[in-house]
């Protein structure tokens, strides 16, 4: 299934996407938004499963990826008006479905709460729901701006995150590309943490009155997620706990079935 690539005008300038398959008279386009600190590419494996019945958009937020924009503090709201944008462009008054996945989960929500007309069903895949004490310990650990530096050492970080780490389940070609995704930021490496580190998930999960489903993984942020479910009104919460890893790329056949069976 062959992924197209394309711009949006958004409030920041232009905004990067990736999409695939087709609309379809009975289903809605679907919009994904990726985990930090990786762009659209972080979907490239799962689109080709979703996009046999669907089409499937995943753009980059503002600063990150091919997008134009970018605060190195940027915030959530200010990735969702920019993801609006896209849809009113793509996708005309909708509706729409959107799915997150980790720091991508709090956009889909955001975005649901403002343009509600415009987005149907809200999923969410692994909620990173933390508590006010954990987001405030672990924020400035990888939310501050990363700082430029000549030695190699400086990204030896994002280095683990994206290769060493990922090595057994993906290509070296994909684990290459992510890294260089990653590090292309520049001083905006760490912006989508910060954004997620810094998102007030309390008031935010809590004012999703309309609801959403969460698949929880069995995976490190299984807690986070069913706190979320515990936060977000009329929710209803999917556990796979046989899905233990690499959930967008090793496990993305199975990840997409479920992600079918709950939209439709």
């Amino acid at each position: 299934m062959t992924i197209r690539k394309g711009y949006s005008d958004g409030p920041e300038g232009q905004v990067h996407w990736r999409a695939s398959g087709t609309s379809a008279q009975n289903t809605h386009d679907l919009y994904c938004f990726s985990p930090a600190p990786f762009s659209s590419i972080a979907f490239t494996n799962l689109m080709p499963h979703l996009a046999k019945t669907r089409r499937i958009i995943a753009p980059d937020y503002p600063g990150q990826g091919g997008s134009d924009g970018g605060s190195p503090t940027p915030t959530i709201e200010q990735y969702a008006a920019s993801i609006i944008a896209v849809i009113r462009d793509l996708s005309g008054d909708g509706p729409v479905d959107v799915l997150g996945f980790h720091s991508g989960c709090l956009v889909a929500a955001e975005a649901k709460l403002q343009a509600p007309d415009l987005i149907d069903q809200v999923l969410l895949i692994d909620v990173p729901a933390f508590d006010p004490e954990t987001r405030s310990k672990y924020l400035p650990m990888v939310g501050a701006p990363f700082e430029l530096n000549p030695n190699l050492e400086a990204v030896t970080k994002a280095w683990d995150m994206a290769v060493t780490k990922r090595a057994e389940v993906q290509s070296l070609d994909q684990c290459y590309a992510l890294f260089a995704d990653s590090v292309a930021n520049a001083t905006r490496m760490n912006a989508t943490f910060n954004a997620a580190f810094t998102c007030d998930v309390e008031q935010r999960l809590g004012a999703l009155e309309m609801g959403a489903t969460i698949l929880a993984t069995q995976s490190s942020l299984l807690e986070a997620s069913r706190r979320a479910a515990s936060l977000i009104p009329s929710s209803d919460l999917v556990e796979a706990l046989d899905i233990k890893r690499s959930v967008l790329d090793e496990s993305a056949e199975k990840t997409a079935t479920l992600i079918k069976s709950i939209l439709d």
